[in-house]
């Protein structure tokens, strides 16, 4: 299976709109005998760069292009060198495994091959380009799968001392058993009756500091759902309701009732009646995944680790003023 990177190749390196006038080419750098062009560079960076070079002159401008084509520089001196190791150790990616890696993409995607097209065309991509592409990722992937994995070692330890540390990571969402009363404001209503209606609920939250029963007021007087009983929301999960209810609402101890919270609808009133917290699963339920990712992070670390060796081996030329500036600061 080619790793997520394949479904994010669509938002990889931005590519220069057709429209866009290419800069007086020149050398930026030589990376063990081979040359980058600015033109590269600039491709590569983008938006990023476009727009510092829209900026006043000055300092600022200078500084924003020089972290640009700096960021941009990194990102093709990476991919040269691991270029070079994919051709140093043979490794090559037939058409079939292409074919094979777009037709994940469309499937996780739900994309048939014409919406394929159309996504690529809005980033500037032809078929053939992006064949491209996911053919120099799969080779990457390869290559450092067949550097890196051998590294990544996890233990039963590590395991369990992931899902110890991060048993809130694994329990379920976090929830709340509301009831509500709701006093409607009809939209485009005057500030007279936003306030008439208003000042109904607050003394409705005077008559439930007293002691009246929030069930037996909301039958009484809401207009929302779950009038008819009492008010009853039943369990509520973060991200199910508007956020400035959601705020009020998790912010609630258990018997706990709310102010007047102004909502598009009109004024309400809220009521915690529970709150749960799903226990994290035993840790034979999670082993797998949690491995996995012990793993991937190491892997990740490795990958770093090794690009940055290869940078180190590599003899590099900076030719573009703006690069050697970005490295001295």
């Amino acid at each position: 299976m080619i790793p997520n990177l394949l479904l994010l190749a669509l938002l990889a390196a931005p590519a220069t709109p057709a429209t866009d006038r290419r800069p007086v080419d020149r050398v930026a750098a030589i990376v063990n005998g081979d040359v980058i062009t600015f033109s590269e560079l600039t491709e590569r960076s983008g938006s990023e760069y476009r727009r510092a070079a829209e900026m006043p002159p000055g300092p600022a401008r200078d500084q924003a292009r020089a972290r640009a084509l700096r960021s941009a520089f990194e990102a093709v001196l990476a991919e040269r060198l691991v270029e070079n190791e994919v051709k140093a150790l043979g490794i090559d990616v037939t058409e079939a495994q292409v074919d094979t890696a777009i037709d994940d993409v469309k499937k996780r995607n739900n994309l048939s091959d014409d919406m394929l097209k159309q996504a690529l065309a809005a980033e500037g991509l032809s078929v053939a380009a992006y064949r491209a592409r996911l053919r120099k990722d799969f080779e990457n992937h390869l290559l450092i799968a067949a550097k890196v994995q051998n590294r990544v070692k996890v233990t039963d330890d590590d395991v369990k001392g992931y899902y110890q540390s991060h048993l809130s990571e694994f329990a379920g969402d976090e929830q709340v058993k509301l009831r509500l009363i709701l006093l409607q404001v009809p939209a485009g209503a005057p500030p007279a009756d936003d306030a008439r209606v208003k000042a109904t609920g607050e003394t409705l939250l005077a008559r439930l500091a007293a002691g009246e029963d929030f069930a037996d007021l909301a039958k009484q007087v809401s207009q929302g759902p779950g009038a008819s009983s009492g008010g009853d929301l039943g369990w509520v999960k973060k991200g199910t309701m508007p956020l400035e209810l959601e705020r009020v609402a998790f912010a609630l101890a258990s018997g706990q009732n709310s102010g007047l919270v102004r909502a598009k609808t009109g004024w309400i009133i809220l009521k915690a009646d529970d709150r749960r917290t799903a226990k994290a699963p035993p840790l034979e339920e999670v082993r797998d995944r949690i491995r996995e990712k012990i793993g991937n992070q190491q892997a990740e670390l490795y990958r770093k680790q090794y690009l940055e060796e290869l940078k180190r081996e590599a003899v590099i030329e900076l030719k573009l003023p703006e690069l050697e500036a970005a490295a001295a600061g």
